[in-house]
């Protein structure tokens, strides 16, 4: 459980992290071609070497699936959380890797491992398909998307995948790919699992007697082009969530299937087209000037599998971005998770953000779950000469003076930041479901997501937390804090939402009910919130500003001074001030890792935030206005920040603009 420490002056505490180490590429960088990253294709070509090499070790040689073990840092984790289908999810998964690499070069060996890279993969195909076989994976398990990454290995790389196969096991896989298509699944961006199936059984089925229902699985892809909400964004069905999956699962596929499946493409090519063009237009503000991505959402131990949305829109000719941008986002998001660990010294893709970390990952990610970062290589199926990989790189937003995108559809606003080419996503709005999974508070519901800081995280079945949302209470002991926001105003400057309280019965035929209502004013560094709730009686209130990670040796160091409250740790650093209002405490909280899941933070160390709370309950309708903001590698300096009151708004003069923020009274 977290650990609440007192606030006072110049506090100081030791904290202990895991540092993720990046393996050196041999490959030296070319500052001509690659003026802003150094990367080249042979950068890509090497990375994707490293990660073969130090996965086909754990090839088991009887049943022909790998076996991953062998974490300091997540075995205890995975046995907390063990899972099915663990080892043919690795198997799949990591194919993409490998049919990639085969399809781009040819080779079927790399440098580090002794041995054919296609081998251990085609005889465990054979056994599993074969019902002869010992070692015949059996029928799909209910709502199973194995195969998936089977069909595409044949498509991208039938030379190696394909054609080795005699007629009897290409009859065998191909009737593994049409029990695929026949499945329930979930109702979500999973139903293309087993979409990835009908461009195999389009091409191969006939000749081998395979039949499927093609009307059918044109009916689902149609169903999911049509969660589409605008501005180039899809809401994940029943998920209800606008997140990654958006890139790694819609844009994914949506381009994959039109460019491997001919009718597909003539029936819904021109429609995927428009949607990627739309998409692209806010894509570009997603990556900080690091090559960082703003990390927000779930499942993200798949790292730079968000470049598959790029990826897959050149390889089906729907990119719209200049080559030498493309090549600058891609190669700037690849180095910055190859320098940052991704790759453990185990030679795997753990899971976690830079290196492991079972903070990060949700209870259906198993040990194999993180190389879906493979289909973010895609990229090198292009050929040598293709325009991605020789035009010189070209700026992107945060390489230069930055820039704001409003998407109402998505309900959200992007900030790249003009001081130093930091990214912030602020959720306006968020209408994900699954109540108690996926740490979806943490990960969903903050006002403001930072992709220099990243965020606190408690692990999987872990509390809830503060840090970047507002909250009440009817106590001041038992929080709820912003959940589900809906938008009111999607602005690039200002931002309005609300959300329900949900504090239940709190005394004998009582029961709470009312909003709580947030304006962002959305600065060049940092924001103001003002907030209020609307509920019947006095409630304390709450806002948690941004957390930030305490690497391994650093110390933490509070600060207190004029109604400002800055935290420190290494590099980083969050600030609070507040601004107008009931009287209040500002205080601080240290997060220590719960047993078993090591870190607090998804960059790993300790999680540590600040945040302000009233001193005594707060009537309806009663504005708060706080400051917030958070820095790596510079100093947080509070800019001035005037507010005045008025009957019925505030007028607030931030960054050098006077800003009205309509209040009740």
């Amino acid at each position: 459980m977290p650990k609440r420490i007192a606030a006072t002056a110049c506090a100081f505490l030791i904290l202990v992290s895991v540092a993720a180490a990046a393996v050196p590429l041999r490959t030296p960088e070319d500052r001509k071609l690659s003026p802003y990253t150094g990367y080249t294709r042979a950068h890509w070509l090497e990375i994707a070497e490293r990660l073969i090499a130090g996965f086909l070790p754990y090839f088991d040689s009887r049943d022909g699936l790998p076996a991953l073990r062998n974490s300091p840092i997540l075995d205890e984790y995975f046995r907390l959380v063990t899972r099915g289908e663990e080892r043919t999810e690795a198997f799949d998964r990591s194919l993409v890797l490998v049919a990639i690499y085969t399809a781009a070069t040819g080779k079927d060996r790399v440098p580090g491992y002794d041995g054919s890279i296609t081998r251990p993969y085609l005889d465990g195909l054979i056994r599993g398909t074969d019902p002869r076989n010992p070692y015949y994976w059996g029928a799909h398990r209910p709502f199973s998307p194995f195969g998936t990454d089977v069909a595409l290995a044949i498509l991208l790389s039938p030379r190696f995948f394909w054609d080795p196969l005699t007629d009897s096991q290409k009859r065998n896989v191909l009737a593994f790919l049409q029990e695929l298509t026949t499945m329930v699944t979930y109702d979500c961006n999973h139903w293309y699992f087993h979409l990835m199936a009908v461009p195999v059984l389009e091409k191969y089925g006939k000749q081998f007697g395979i039949t499927y229902d093609r009307e059918r699985m044109t009916r689902i892809f149609e169903r999911l082009l049509n969660w589409y909400r605008g501005g180039g964004w899809y809401i994940d069905g029943g998920n209800r969530t606008f997140d990654y999956y958006n890139l790694w699962g819609f844009q994914l596929y949506n381009n994959a299937l039109c460019r491997f499946d001919a009718g597909w493409r003539e029936r819904f090519g021109q429609r995927v087209a428009h949607v990627t063009r739309e998409f692209q237009k806010s894509y570009v503000y997603l990556y900080g000037r690091d090559g960082g991505p703003v990390p927000w959402g779930r499942s993200l131990t798949y790292r730079f599998a968000s470049l598959s949305a790029l990826g897959y829109a050149l390889l089906n000719g729907t990119n719209t971005l200049p080559p030498g941008q493309a090549r600058r986002i891609a190669s700037g998001c690849l180095k910055y998770f190859w320098e940052h660990g991704c790759q453990s010294p185990n030679g795997l893709l753990e899971a976690g953000y830079f290196g492991a970390n079972p903070a990060v990952p949700e209870l259906y990610i198993a040990r194999g779950s993180p190389y879906w970062a493979s289909h973010g290589l895609i990229a090198l199926v292009l050929p040598e000469d293709h325009p991605f990989w020789t035009a010189a790189e070209e700026p992107m937003p945060a390489d230069g003076a930055g820039g704001r995108v409003a998407l109402p559809a998505a309900q959200m606003v992007i900030r790249v930041s003009p001081v130093d080419g930091e990214v912030r996503l602020y959720p306006v709005g968020e209408s994900i479901g699954h109540e108690g999974r996926w740490q979806r508070g943490v990960k969903y519901f903050q006002h403001a997501y930072s992709s220099f800081l990243g965020f606190a995280a408690a692990g999987a079945k872990g509390p809830d937390l503060a840090a970047g949302r507002t909250g009440v209470s009817y106590d001041g002991k038992r929080w709820q804090y912003r959940t589900n926001p809906r938008p009111i105003r999607v602005d690039p400057y200002h931002a309005v939402s609300d959300y329900p309280i949900r504090l239940g019965r709190v005394e004998k035929g009582f029961e709470d009910f009312g909003e709580v209502v947030t304006h962002t004013l959305i600065g060049d560094d940092g924001e103001v919130h003002v907030f209020w709730h609307t509920s019947a009686r006095p409630l304390y209130l709450l806002l948690g500003g941004y957390s930030i990670s305490v690497p391994e040796g650093e110390r933490l160091a509070t600060r207190m001074d004029n109604q400002t409250l800055l935290i420190q740790g290494g590099e980083n650093r969050s600030v609070i001030r507040f601004l107008h209002g009931p009287a209040g405490e500002l205080e601080w909280e240290l997060l220590e890792p719960r047993k078993g899941w090591h870190y607090s933070h998804i960059f790993g160390g300790r999680g540590a935030w600040p945040y302000w709370k009233s001193r005594e309950p707060v009537p309806p309708n009663t504005p708060v206005a706080v400051y917030v903001n958070g820095t790596r590698n510079r100093p947080a300096i509070v800019p001035r920040i005037e507010v005045r009151s008025d009957p019925g708004r505030l007028r607030i003069r931030f960054e050098g603009v006077e800003r009205t923020v309509r209040v009740p009274y």
